[in-house]
């Protein structure tokens, strides 16, 4: 096909997309293959980090992705909408070094709805860790990183806005979802302001044992090809006490409308309660 690509220019876009859906066919067999190879497959031995761009989400990863009982490394980019998907997750991890066949879980993080908009039931059986951070915060973040990166998402506060809403609106519905003792939730902020708290806090509350401890190596994977922040994370081997608040606080964001900073704000504020009356729950 590739040969027909080259004689017919005008018929490339074509063939890409075949091609393309010859990989997506020929991964999804595969991910059916590994899923039923394995009876520890199955989304109760699951642990998912559901949060967006920008909230801390990277060094999470690294600290549950350290131990030897969690496989993974970060953000897989997998759909979970169909059958053979935790194979394709497994898979995923082999070809990015992150596979540890004898680990008791499997580990995704999940940033972008497109991938947990139409999960089965059977997903929330998995254990969740729930993350966000302060609309203005979390929004300027998204827009350094993206243009730090020379990519042409996220280029303006008003589309990374508008991501952050929709985002915290959808993290709040998959929420209500989970049984409380398979969720935990945290702010970006309670986790930089005492992260060895914090990270016992969600070892008691959805059972990790032993408790995660304050330390990572930051794998490679978890800094290259969308797997988690490629900017700070391999200079960093734990999470440092700090004030999690960036310079600038909360001055107006330029180019979002009134409306739209107000409902980012609600959102997180509602999800910032509802993690705050689990806890004291």
């Amino acid at each position: 096909m590739e040969s027909i690509a080259r004689a017919c220019p005008h018929r490339t876009d074509i063939v890409a997309a075949m091609l393309q859906t010859l990989r997506e066919s020929g991964k999804n067999t595969a991910g059916w293959l590994i899923s039923r190879s394995r009876p520890g497959y199955r989304y109760r031995n699951c642990l998912f980090l559901l949060a967006h761009m920008r909230c801390g989400s990277t060094a999470l990863s690294n600290i549950l992705c350290s131990r030897s009982d969690v496989s993974g490394y970060g953000e897989a980019h997998i759909r979970y909408d169909g059958q053979g998907t935790l194979g394709r997750l497994a898979l995923n991890q082999m070809r990015r070094g992150g596979w540890k066949p004898q680990a008791g879980a499997l580990f995704d993080k999940i940033l972008h709805s497109r991938y947990d908009s139409r999960v089965p039931c059977e997903f929330f059986e998995a254990r969740a860790i729930f993350v966000v951070r302060r609309p203005t915060d979390a929004i300027r973040s998204i827009v350094n990183l993206y243009t730090r990166l020379g990519r042409v998402e996220y280029r303006t506060q008003e589309e990374a806005a508008g991501y952050y809403v929709e985002r915290l609106a959808a993290l709040e519905a998959l929420w209500h979802r989970f049984p409380a003792r398979r969720r935990s939730g945290l702010t970006h902020e309670a986790l930089l302001c005492d992260p060895d708290g914090t990270l016992a806090a969600i070892s008691r509350r959805i059972g990790i044992n032993p408790p995660l401890e304050n330390h990572y190596v930051s794998l490679a994977a978890s800094r290259h090809g969308g797997g988690g922040d490629p900017l700070q994370s391999g200079r960093h081997s734990r999470i440092e006490s700090a004030l999690s608040r960036a310079a600038g606080g909360d001055g107006p964001l330029s180019g979002v409308s009134a409306s739209l900073i107000s409902e980012a704000y609600d959102r997180f504020q509602r999800l910032s309660t509802l993690f705050d009356d689990d806890c004291a729950g």
